[in-house]
């Protein structure tokens, strides 16, 4: 190929023609024939799948609500129903015996009907009569919030029909809401000018519908379920779709306007493949969405071409790989070879170019990196040396520690001798507090240690505010002898004093406790302070971390890494309330030797 010139191409033309003679035109080409061919297969097929099964499940449900609609129809069997019913439209009072006879059917009629749950007689002049083993009250509140059934079953002039799914709520004899849907029909009375003599209401359990669909699936994913022309669901697998109102849903407003045996329609950003089917018994819609992944799962007849089309592609990877090696990727290894010389300072090798693309424009860029680098190691340790030379002076201007402490001692002396005991007690603290902070090796101290260091510093704090505050300790005594880190107290403190009593003019506290941590078996040690408190926006963003000071987080930080997440720090603050932290430490009663571990940062939050 180098006789074409292709040595000579960018980087970016090689890519492009490798790509589009052997992946982008085959990929293009397969996955036309394939999409073309089995979503127009796969699709047909599931309608005419589809379409059977909804009109099985039409035929299964419409006999057995023509069953129900016979067997309420037997009421024009009973005369003596039938002739009481009319005496009572005629004005005649009820009697016990005649009421007894239109109970005593009601009863009977649901004898041995197990998806019969309840029936219910409304005279024409309002008395009424029932079978439930319920009480009536709970159907009377659903009747009375559904003021259309009565109007409904009015309108079909003494036919039967079927009324919308209703959920009666959860009561004592049902533990969780339950589903019916109801029969209504007007009773008439036949040997008398059609007389309306009342409305009977029958409730069928949506049991009765799910021994016939429950079963049925049109897809793995896919949903079968009822409607009426109004948008109302009838039956549905999910209990909680019952509410739903379809005819707001805008796919359910497209279905009932073209009312198509078979459409795609979209539903939550997701394709359905929609099947329709409608009952010319009592008009319900039987519906199924099947989603489209479950379409392009049923695409097994294709799978041999598809296969086909895998051993293509993977022989076309195969030849893409080889010619990447040749081309592109041995030029890139020799370019990494060369890099680990560089590492291994043999800052005297050179790469070579071996092309005119980009890779030989990153040769010759390397080529020049290495003596830039060169030149910069030789700055390098000219810099290095001079750093080293103003180490060496700043070490010799340090000023000795025990210098320090024999000047604050001398000071303390002369504080003694003239009577200046303040000065004396507040140096005799300064002194005790910076041997304590600087002394190397412990990061670890007893409790007790700990808490002699934050009196002294409580204490010059008070000084310097001039008593505005009190600050108390107080420990369980045997937890003194526990070991704590050393100055974990100093952040807190400090944050409680600078920013917690900051506005205070007196009555300020700052209270320090420690206790034994009944849930872990550790230290609990709570810092509460009555001072301004933190507005609740800064706590939040020194909760999440996004505050500037690190202080009070290095040891919630350091706590949970060795110890796990039970220890640790939590703030609690309220405005013109207080603060209250609350540190968790582990009980612990000897002095861990943790070389790879520094200590606390000192720094306040």
């Amino acid at each position: 190929m180098n006789r074409f010139g292709f040595g000579k191409w960018t980087l970016q033309k090689k890519m492009t023609l490798l790509l589009v003679v052997f992946i982008l035109i085959p990929l293009t080409l397969f996955g036309y024939l394939f999409s073309g061919s089995s979503n127009r297969f796969v699709s047909k097929r599931t309608d005419q799948e589809t379409s059977q099964v909804l009109s099985l499940v039409k035929q299964n449900v419409d006999q057995m609500l023509k069953e129900y609609e016979t067997q309420l129809k037997t009421i024009y069997d009973n005369e003596d129903v039938i002739s009481e019913l009319s005496r009572i439209g005629r004005g005649g009072a009820e009697s016990a015996d005649n009421a007894d006879t239109i109970n005593r059917f009601l009863r009977n009629f649901l004898r041995g009907k197990e998806d019969l749950d309840s029936i219910y007689l409304y005279t024409a002049d309002r008395q009424v009569y029932f079978a439930d083993f319920k009480g009536s009250n709970f159907f009377f509140s659903q009747f009375q919030l559904h003021p259309e059934w009565q109007r409904t079953a009015e309108l079909a002039g003494g036919r039967a029909v079927w009324l919308p799914t209703y959920v009666l709520p959860a009561n004592r004899y049902l533990p969780q809401a339950t589903q019916y849907f109801l029969l209504g029909m007007q009773v008439k009375n036949v040997t008398d000018v059609m007389q309306t003599l009342g409305t009977v209401y029958m409730n069928v359990k949506i049991s009765a519908l799910d021994r016939l669909i429950q079963g049925v699936d049109v897809s793995p994913r896919g949903m079968l379920f009822l409607a009426d022309g109004e948008g109302h669901v009838l039956w549905h697998r999910n209990p909680e779709a019952y509410p739903v109102k379809l005819a707001e849903i805008p796919f359910y407003q497209d279905l009932m306007k073209r009312k198509t045996a078979s459409s795609t329609q979209e539903l939550n950003g997701n394709l359905y493949r929609v099947s329709l089917v409608q009952s010319d018994y009592n008009h319900w819609y039987y519906m199924s969405l099947i989603p489209q992944s479950d379409l392009n799962e049923q695409s097994r007849d294709l799978r041999k071409f598809l296969l086909v089309t895998l051993i293509a592609f993977g022989g076309s990877f195969v030849l893409l790989a080889w010619l990447t090696s040749r081309y592109i990727t041995r030029p890139v290894r020799q370019m990494a070879l060369a890099m680990k010389q560089i590492h291994k300072d043999n800052l005297g090798f050179r790469q070579p170019a071996t092309s005119a693309d980009e890779i030989g424009m990153l040769q010759t860029s390397f080529n020049s990196m290495r003596g830039r680098i060169t030149d910069l190691i030789q700055e390098v340790r000219i810099v290095s040396d001079k750093e080293k030379e103003a180490e060496v002076r700043a070490l010799q201007a340090q000023i000795n520690p025990h210098f320090v402490y024999n000047s604050l001692d001398t000071i303390n002396w002369m504080a003694i001798e003239r009577g200046e005991t303040d000065i004396s007690t507040m140096i005799t603290a300064l002194s005790d507090i910076m041997r304590y902070a600087i002394r190397p090796g412990e990061q670890w101290v007893t409790l007790e240690e700990e808490l002699k260091w934050a009196s002294d510093y409580a204490y010059l704090q008070k000084m310097r505010f001039e008593d505005r505050f009190e600050i108390t300790f107080d420990a369980e005594p045997d937890l003194l002898a526990c070991k704590v880190p050393r100055l974990f107290l100093q952040p807190y403190l400090e944050n409680s004093i600078l920013h917690g009593m900051e506005h205070v003019e007196e009555g300020g506290l700052i209270a320090v406790t420690v206790m034994r941590d009944l849930a872990t078996g550790g230290l609990r040690v709570v810092l509460a302070d009555n001072g301004e408190g933190i507005p609740n926006e800064e706590l939040q963003d020194i909760v999440h971390r996004r505050s500037k000071g690190i202080g009070i987080y290095n040891l919630d930080d350091r706590l949970k890494l060795e110890f796990g997440p039970e220890y640790g720090v939590t703030i609690q603050s309220s405005p013109e309330t207080g603060t209250s932290i609350t540190i968790l430490l582990p009980a612990i009663d000897k002095i861990r030797q943790q070389d790879s571990t520094t200590a606390l940062s000192s720094e306040g939050g």
